[in-house]
């Protein structure tokens, strides 16, 4: 079993058995990530894909990171989260300063796919020194996910609200459309600085009342742009959240494409992620929308119309003669948890 080999690999590579594996599922943005810049909100769904971890402490002090390919230098995403989640410990402590941390991380998420593997790694590794020191539950959108539901999480704060998004009572599922492209640079440093410099002029974004008044004081079209995505998606996500509240996730689909749309002018969907999109809506979504930074998209389908949309897309990318994404139908899943 995949468990069983990354107890052996961690014991070959450490010298010692590890304390337990933990669980955390990676998570798929259905709105409003974009906006944490802007001190906004949004809406994940946890997937049924993630990342084991196997966890020990030693004497020495110091932190150690892995995958079954080799170890992790410092920098590597990955690394960094499981570095945060032991300094967390410390500070919170949970970890006495004196302890090393052994992970080894087993994954079928992929790494830069915008599907939270980083922060997966770091939820695990938070659960795990958590209940090696008795603790309780750390808080995160990885930690608090619940099957058959989304979770909200205010991006200023980091508190988070569980709500029902019951997909497969509708019939529904969440195709998940990785076409591997990336842009080529990292946007979020430049859209997080439009957006100050925004705020510098109009304040707050999440307390603009007045959009079309905003806009007018704003003489750079590029901001005004930016903004408008901005203010516009707290009120798509809030709509959003009321028919999860209501029960009526099946009509969340026209206000996800909407959404989209609206990611135009914040100059993201790249060709590949708007091919998928535009076919998936072809092929009969609910809705379809890119989802974080890179080059993944995802669209709200009936369970008897995924097949088609999965050839659809196929046929789409092959017509450009591009590679094939990687289509996955999913629920929202569980949380983290402890496996063994």
């Amino acid at each position: 079993r995949d468990d069983d080999a990354l107890r052996a690999e961690y014991t070959r590579l450490f010298g010692a058995e590890p304390a337990g594996l933990w669980h955390a599922p990676g998570r798929l943005a259905l709105m409003g990530e974009h906006t944490a810049a802007s001190g906004g909100a949004a809406l994940f769904a946890a997937l049924p894909w993630g990342v084991t971890v196997a966890v020990g402490t030693d004497a020495d002090g110091a932190t150690r990171v892995a995958t079954p390919s080799g170890p992790l230098g410092g920098r590597a995403p990955a690394a960094r989260a499981a570095a945060r989640a032991v300094d967390e410990a410390r500070e919170s402590g949970r970890l006495g300063a004196d302890r090393g941390v052994r992970v080894l991380i087993g994954s079928n998420l992929p790494e830069h796919a915008s599907l939270g593997h980083a922060a997966a790694v770091g939820a695990a590794v938070s659960l795990a020194l958590a209940d090696l020191a008795g603790a309780d539950r750390p808080t995160g959108v990885a930690l608090a996910a619940r099957a058959g539901h989304a979770v909200r999480v205010n991006l200023a704060s980091g508190r988070t609200t569980v709500l029902p998004f019951d997909l497969e009572g509708a019939g529904l599922r969440l195709v998940v459309l990785e076409t591997g492209a990336l842009p080529r640079r990292d946007p979020r440093p430049r859209r997080a600085a439009e957006l100050a410099r925004a705020q510098d002029t109009l304040g707050p974004l999440r307390s603009v009342q007045d959009l079309p008044g905003a806009l007018r004081r704003l003489q750079n079209p590029v901001l005004r742009h930016r903004v408008e995505y901005a203010v516009t998606e707290v009120h798509r996500l809030n709509a959003a959240v009321g028919l999860l509240r209501a029960g009526r996730a099946a009509e969340t689909g026209p206000i996800l494409s909407a959404s989209h749309l609206s990611l135009r002018g914040f100059d993201l969907p790249l060709p590949a992620v708007e091919l998928a999109v535009e076919t998936a809506a072809r092929a009969g979504a609910r809705g379809a929308r890119m989802s974080g930074w890179a080059g993944t998209a995802f669209a709200l389908v009936a369970e008897e119309r995924v097949a088609g949309l999965e050839s659809a897309v196929r046929d789409a990318f092959a017509e450009k003669g591009w590679p094939p994404p990687r289509v996955r139908a999913a629920l929202p899943s569980d949380g983290a948890s402890r496996r063994g």
